[in-house]
């Protein structure tokens, strides 16, 4: 064996045990690449004050381009995302960088940069030794996760509920998290045997409730409304005031106009199946 084959066994073994979208099996055929990327380039846009969302939407962006065989343009897109977590969250960014740093650690390897791609694994190796734990149970590293499974593809709903599940055991307060969980559910959940009291509704209805008030509050509200109107016609009064809430609050949200719009349609036909919706 070279000396060239033997570094990159080497860098191989440790890129096969980073957390990232590179080892979370989001396979190409499963997902709908063009629609995928014109769903993250919306999120990119959607709110360019919430750094948090617009930093995942790089890091997702960066792996799309590496799929369609984009090789600059993913080492862009992962660039500017660690540069908005770095930005944002300044001396507390560590764990927040784990997955793009894993990314970036991919891309360098895959673009045969290997000096890049060590330094990277060098920078991942001084984060789990400063906190003590493995990348697999960090709350952000959980969180980019499920978020990562919601965005790509339908077949991923289920895997998303339990790693948002796992995020929130971690970290109870986290808003980000609470809502992931609380659309995973609502994707997952059959509504043909919706109930009032199902584990979706409960837990749309406690991330609402959160504090203090979040961008994404509006979405889970339209969501939360949906869900009521497939339980019971008698909850119609409440859905409205939900609706009514959210369009207040975010009259220009395509999520919540489309939403909404649905709710609206007389004939109904999506109610029936929110896992579609939520991946138009």
């Amino acid at each position: 064996m070279s000396e060239m084959s033997s570094i990159q066994d080497s860098l191989k073994m440790k890129l096969d045990q980073l957390e990232c979208h590179f080892t979370w099996d989001l396979k190409k055929d499963d997902v709908d690449l063009p629609n995928l990327l014109s769903r993250l380039k919306e999120q990119d846009e959607l709110d360019p004050g919430r750094v948090e969302g617009a930093a995942r939407a790089q890091c997702s962006l960066g792996y799309v381009k590496f799929l369609l065989g984009h090789e600059d343009e993913a080492l862009k897109h992962l660039l500017r995302s660690e540069e908005l977590i770095k930005e944002n969250l300044s001396e507390n960014c560590d764990k927040a960088l784990i997955v793009t740093y894993g990314n970036l650690a991919w891309i360098k390897y895959h673009m045969k940069n290997y000096t890049d791609c060590e330094s990277y694994l060098m920078k991942l190796k001084k984060i789990n030794k400063t906190y003590s734990t493995e990348s697999s149970s960090v709350p952000e590293v959980l969180g980019e996760k499920g978020w990562a499974y919601l965005k790509f593809s339908r077949k991923y709903y289920d895997k998303a509920a339990e790693v948002f599940q796992k995020a929130v055991e971690l970290d109870l307060e986290n808003s980000e998290w609470n809502a992931g969980y609380a659309i995973a559910l609502c994707c997952t959940e059959a509504d043909t045997s919706c109930t009032v009291d199902s584990p979706a509704i409960k837990q749309l209805r406690q991330a609402i409730d959160m504090k203090p008030v979040k961008p994404h509050d509006d979405v889970l509200r339209v969501l939360l409304g949906l869900k009521l109107l497939l339980c019971s016609k008698m909850l119609k009064n409440e859905s409205e005031k939900l609706f009514e809430t959210a369009l207040n609050g975010s009259p220009e949200h395509p999520h919540v106009m489309r939403y909404v719009g649905i709710a609206n349609d007389e004939n109904g036909e999506l109610l029936g199946n929110l896992g579609e919706l939520f991946s138009k």
